[in-house]
């Protein structure tokens, strides 16, 4: 979220929602994706609050034409409407078209990158496995008894072959500020999972993208005493790949100083720092790497209850009873092989003291996430404020 912008993005009250624009495609269009539209649409008007958020309709839809008018979300008869849909050069010449006619704050554009199905193949591997054998005797002649003829061996075993079909999906949202053209917030996912359909897939990211919103539109200022010292933030050096990347680079930088704000409850966030700034933050982030692993066929075991029988026996009075045998026997269970993915930041970070130059804190990072590079980010720059808000208490307090 652009933390300067005249209009945050958790202030929008009227928002125009275009239709899901599709890999190198440069606009997104009311006749394609419509599933994952009306999916997006229902998980915003769903989960997002106190925002209108406006749709275009498809004029091939004819259960959407038969709607009344009150019902519509955008008229499909209108035809200022229907304009927003052609292609405009730049997001400045959208930005005023949308302004115009709708009069909204801003305008949301989805788009998915990437949308595609592999197949990983899990060949058939060969393993040993122990296995276990006995039978419980309850109500019988001598009692209840178990682990009766019991046997434990190893036992060859083939996980056969496997294909696991892994669904892939990669999408962003930027929402435009509609009074500049500029970018308010931008949101990525990258989505991986085996044995789903997209339909899942895209619900999921639909999810992840209404929630991170509502986290944003929560987001409030420090609570701190103006009397508080300050903390600037100095530029970080970043990897080549990660500098050259628009989402990396806002991705970095949002948590490096957003988190500040959350966390920090001794020092004063300043950005752009004053002159009066008494500490800053710098650094690098070293790694900013993606990656997957390879996790191998395996099979594990566990004991199952798989027969009853029922006896009878006699006592020394000649009196039957009825007993019952439980057998129990290894269950063997086939893991088929995947790949895990994770996100890697390592970081080198920072606190300077402003009027002496003097380094107060020096940390080194390296943190994992299955999911995403901002929840791994946001380890590390919390850990730092939270050292961060100790120092600094430390030092008022000798001072």
């Amino acid at each position: 979220m652009d933390e300067h912008a005249e209009v945050q993005a958790k202030d929008f009250k009227r928002v125009i929602l275009f239709p899901i624009r599709y890999g190198e495609e440069p606009d997104g269009r009311v006749d394609a994706w419509q599933a994952d539209n009306d999916t997006l649409a229902k998980r915003i008007q769903k989960r997002i609050k106190k925002t209108t958020f406006l749709r275009f309709e498809d004029p091939g839809d004819a259960a959407k034409a038969n709607k009344s008018q009150e019902k519509r979300q955008i008229l499909r008869d209108n035809p200022a409407y229907e304009s927003l849909l052609q292609h405009y050069a730049t997001e400045a010449e959208r930005a005023k078209a949308v302004y115009a006619v709708t009069g909204a704050e801003g305008y949301l554009l989805p788009h998915i990158s990437k949308a595609d199905v592999r197949i990983d193949h899990s060949p058939a591997t060969p393993t040993m496995v122990p296995m276990e054998s006995y039978y419980d005797e309850l109500d019988g002649p001598y009692g209840d008894r178990h682990h009766l003829a019991y046997r434990r061996w190893y036992q060859r075993h083939v996980i056969p072959a496997h294909d696991s079909a892994l669904q892939m999906l990669d999408m962003d949202f930027t929402l435009y500020d509609a009074y500049t053209g500029k970018e308010a917030m931008t949101l990525v996912d990258h989505y991986r999972c085996y044995g789903v359909t997209h339909e899942h897939a895209f619900d999921q990211v639909a999810k992840n993208f209404t929630g991170d919103w509502n986290r944003l539109k929560d987001d409030r200022p420090q609570d701190i005493s103006a009397a508080a010292p300050t903390l600037g933030f100095r530029p970080l050096l970043l990897p080549p790949a990660a500098e050259q990347d628009g989402f990396s680079l806002r991705t970095i930088y949002y948590a490096y100083k957003d988190e500040a704000g959350d966390t920090l409850r001794m020092v004063r966030v300043s950005d752009p720092p004053g002159a009066g700034t008494r500490y800053y933050v710098q650094g690098a982030i070293t790694d900013y790497t993606k990656g997957e692993t390879w996790v191998p066929p395996s099979a594990s075991t566990s004991l199952q209850r798989y027969r009853t029988e029922t006896f009878t026996w006699k006592d020394e009075a000649g009196k039957l009873h009825d007993g019952q045998r439980i057998f129990y026997r290894t269950a063997i269970e086939d893991s088929f092989g995947h790949y895990r993915f994770w996100y890697r930041v390592r970081a080198q970070l920072q606190l300077i003291d402003g009027l002496t130059g003097e380094v107060l804190l020096d940390r080194s990072y390296e943190e994992w996430d299955p999911d995403r590079y901002a929840n791994a980010l946001r380890t590390i720059f919390r850990d730092f404020y939270r050292r961060v808000d100790r120092t600094v208490g430390a030092r008022g307090a000798e001072e």
